[in-house]
């Protein structure tokens, strides 16, 4: 059984995003999308959707105002940029909330309660763009684009590009963790991911400190010396596989 979805919200880069997540699982169909309350009013009234990915702040007014026209059966996943609303949507007994950007990690979690066997035996598609939630908007980044990102301090981290920008942003290590891929990203500090893909060289130096030297960057970057190890297994792996 496939489960019939639609993707409400008026940004479109972010129905491309969620569609592209649920693309890793088999029995969760996108059929279909809307980006305005009118449209989404209609395409509801004419289908019977057994999941229903809602924003609630929607041109012309809110997703609380389609609920009578939702199938009673279907499954209910808001989705926002604001956590205001999280006790009205469990009120309508809603599967989950999910707040913007939404995380691949955090999406897996909500369809896992919606059914045990509903993912994919196939790997997570890491093709796809991350979605950077900026101070002034959101952008799209390629994994292949970036070349490390660090912490910076207050909740805030650091995305440096191949094209020297940089980008801050709120989103933590740990989620930076689930949304990229292992065989090229790995965490050498607790403040320091790097793609492996630009480690320019490595030095060890007397004292046992280990040093990373990545393209486009000036200065080299701390390897924890418990990482070390596993640091060293990574690449190697890496390198023959290429």
């Amino acid at each position: 059984m496939t489960l019939k979805t639609i993707i409400i919200d008026d940004e479109p880069f972010v129905r491309k995003d969620i569609s592209n997540m649920l693309l890793s699982y088999k029995k969760v169909v996108v059929t279909s999308q809307a980006g305005s309350l009118a449209e989404a009013r209609k395409k509801l009234s004419q289908n019977r959707f057994d999941l229903v990915f809602l924003d609630i702040c929607l041109s012309g007014g809110t997703g609380f105002d389609l609920i009578p026209f939702i199938n009673p059966s279907a499954k209910i996943v808001f989705i926002t940029g604001h956590d205001e609303y999280a006790i009205r949507a469990f009120e309508v007994n809603a599967l989950d909330y999910l707040l913007k950007p939404v995380c691949p990690d955090r999406l897996d979690k909500t369809l896992m309660r919606l059914e045990p066997e509903i993912k994919s035996p196939v790997s997570r598609n890491f093709d796809h763009r991350v979605l950077v939630n900026l101070n002034s908007g959101y952008q799209f980044v390629s994994p292949d684009e970036i070349i490390v990102i660090s912490s910076i301090g207050g909740n805030y981290i650091c995305v440096h590009l191949k094209n020297n920008e940089q980008l801050v942003c709120r989103k933590t290590l740990s989620e930076w963790e689930s949304l990229l891929p292992e065989s090229c990203f790995f965490r050498i500090h607790r403040s320091t991911i790097i793609n492996m893909k630009y480690i320019k060289s490595m030095l060890h130096e007397k004292d046992g400190s280990f040093h990373i030297f990545l393209f486009n960057r000036d200065k080299s970057f701390t390897v924890s010396r418990r990482m070390v190890s596993s640091l060293k297994t990574k690449i190697k792996k890496m390198t023959s596989e290429q």
